[in-house]
């Protein structure tokens, strides 16, 4: 086996090539000072697939057991190893983790990312089968609830299921298990059978389409690192308080979303003159207080958003099939907007000619403010700059001296130009942004301060984009409670 010295550090790589398969043994730790060097030393290691479907079977395994250490930028490092590898088409999986790296591995559920099927990129074709045909497995309200709650999450209501991820589970920053991504439904779960469902695309089209799952994998695909967040996140810390879910900071989640984009669908069917927006459909429906006949859940997009706005038509979600509850078989995907725009379980798109009117685009997710005599109003678009402390969590004890704080931050407007971090009432700090400037998904940070008094203190962190847009220091209330994006402040006791 060849030996290949990574960092000062004292990482080393030695590679074994068996047949159909390469295993990388790493020794040492894998930390920010060496996450650069250690993926591109993992990308030349790892071999050129030659063939597209003879890779399916080609495994490429980093053997972890002499690996001590893995810091949140380590976990970066090794999620941008098993891109490296899909990219070259070949599977990756991680072995023989070390018991101190597997509890923050656990914690994040990293390992499930990493034992997952590959997505093949030309053309959209899964290596693992991703349910184009064939019964789907219903969820019942009772059957779905139980499932966010043994996975850790924060359950609001079970009918329709609406659920927030655990802030500690937040840690790593950066992709959140399927089973840990928050959940925002505002009727039933649909479930539609895939071998009958059909995508239509309508309204002032040249070519009106009637698209199959499959006939959408096998258009050319992409594959997206996206942010999606409630637009009323953080509902429950307005004061006074106002009516809707009442959302604690854990309505957001990043996952990795591969699908066709929407652009290349509207190509093909042929826009006409006229269109002036784009009307997505989802099969949920229900009724609303203020009406008696059910409706469809629907949102829209101007035509000059839909088409350029790198929206994706998304069939996966984690490299594995879409989850029920997350919009099987098909969702929308719109980078950088909050999540009402992604509308799931998808069987219409209609373009049309004139402003849509439906009651989720004009009768709520809405900004209104009083200002003066006049009432102001301003549709909900794009995610508001925000970051959030993953650690430490709130009302802990600390000891004194260093302190590591981390989070992640986003925007939907520009990647994070920076993060601030103050102590109580000391200056702010500039946090070290972890790994590349990310246009779509959330961003990691930390600073390692130090706390010299015991006692009571306050830790606030606050983003600012490279739109320079910077969080307030107190929520913008407004009467629909969305787009809380105040600084977060985080209290821990020092002993």
């Amino acid at each position: 086996m060849a030996t290949q010295p990574l960092s000062p550090s004292g990482l080393k790589l030695q590679l074994e090539e068996k047949p159909n398969e390469t295993i990388i043994h790493c020794k040492g730790k894998i930390t920010a000072e060496n996450l650069e060097m250690f993926q591109r030393e993992i990308r030349d290691l790892m071999p050129e697939s030659r063939d597209p479907i003879a890779a399916i079977a080609y495994r490429i395994v980093l053997d972890l057991s002499n690996v001590s250490h893995v810091d949140s930028s380590g976990l970066g490092a090794l999620l941008g190893a098993w891109t490296a590898a899909r990219d070259k088409g070949c599977d990756l999986e991680i072995a023989n983790l070390n018991p101190r790296v597997e509890k923050l591995v656990e914690i994040t559920k990293l390992d499930t990312v990493f034992k997952r099927g590959r997505m093949v990129a030309a053309g959209g074709s899964p290596s693992t089968p991703l349910g184009v045909e064939g019964a789907l497995t219903a969820l019942s309200p009772e059957e779905a609830c139980q499932q966010a709650i043994d996975a850790g999450m924060v359950v609001h209501r079970a009918d329709p299921l609406n659920c927030e991820t655990a802030i500690p589970a937040l840690i790593g920053g950066v992709v959140m298990p399927n089973a840990r991504f928050y959940v925002r439904n505002h009727f039933q779960v649909s479930r539609l059978d895939p071998s009958s469902w059909r995508l239509n695309v309508v309204g002032l089209v040249e070519r009106p389409l009637t698209l199959s799952l499959r006939d959408l994998m096998k258009m050319p695909s992409q594959t997206q690192f996206v942010t999606l967040e409630c637009a009323g996140n953080g509902r429950s810390l307005l004061s006074p308080r106002v009516n809707g879910e009442q959302w604690n900071l854990g309505a957001v989640s990043t996952a990795e979303w591969t699908g066709v984009p929407l652009a290349e669908v509207l190509d093909r069917a042929g826009i006409k003159l006229g269109a002036r927006e784009v009307v997505f459909r989802g099969a949920d429906t229900g009724k609303l207080d203020t009406s008696s006949e059910p409706i469809r859940f629907e949102r829209s997009l101007s035509m000059d958003d839909a088409q350029g706005s790198e929206a994706l038509l998304a069939y996966a979600m984690n490299g594995e099939t879409l989850p029920i509850q997350h919009g099987y078989p098909l969702r929308v995907i719109v980078p950088g907007w909050y999540a009402v725009a992604s509308v799931k379980w998808l069987t219409e798109i209609d373009v049309i000619s004139r402003l849509f009117s439906g009651h989720y685009q004009t009768e709520t997710y809405f900004f209104e403010w009083q200002r003066g005599e006049q009432v102001v109003r301003e549709p909900v678009s794009l995610q508001r700059v925000r970051s959030l402390i993953t650690e430490p969590e709130p009302d802990t004890e600390v000891e004194q001296g260093e302190l590591p704080i981390r989070g992640v931050a986003w925007s939907g407007a520009a990647p994070i130009a920076r993060v601030e971090v103050r102590i109580g009432g000391g200056p702010w700090q500039d946090a070290r942004l972890v790994g590349v400037r990310k246009r779509h998904s959330w961003q990691g940070w930390e600073l390692i301060a130090r706390l010299e008094q015991p006692g009571s203190t306050v830790i606030s962190a606050r983003a600012t984009d490279m739109a320079s847009r910077t969080q307030p220091d107190s929520p913008e209330w407004n009467r629909l409670g969305y787009g809380n994006n105040a600084i977060q402040k985080v209290r821990v006791d020092v002993r």
